[in-house]
């Protein structure tokens, strides 16, 4: 299995506005979740300036963002996939453990 993150870069009035959308995107996360496809998600920052969430394959990522009420609303300014190798832990998808 491979990690791929989808980042969201947050409109200014992110926060204002999201209480209008923020049953919608759950939902679709949630139900993202129940796939498979979603691992992690949630917002970064104090106060909120991005988000991440973490799913399976590039395709249910972008899939997920082309769904998305707060992007489709204009709540998230630009977003973007990107392969995470994660090479560390329990659920790495490439494990590396030093030799020796």
């Amino acid at each position: 299995m491979a990690h791929f993150l989808l980042r969201y870069e947050l409109a200014a009035d992110y926060l204002e506005r999201r209480p209008a959308f923020r049953g919608a995107h759950l939902a679709l996360a949630w139900a993202a979740v129940e796939r498979g496809d979603l691992l992690l998600g949630g917002a970064v920052g104090d106060p909120v300036e991005s988000a991440l969430l973490l799913f399976t394959s590039a395709e249910t990522a972008r899939a997920f963002a082309e769904a998305d009420p707060y992007v489709a609303q204009g709540l998230v300014a630009r977003w973007n996939v990107a392969l995470w190798s994660t090479v560390v832990g329990a659920e790495a998808a490439n494990p590396v453990r030093p030799e020796g």
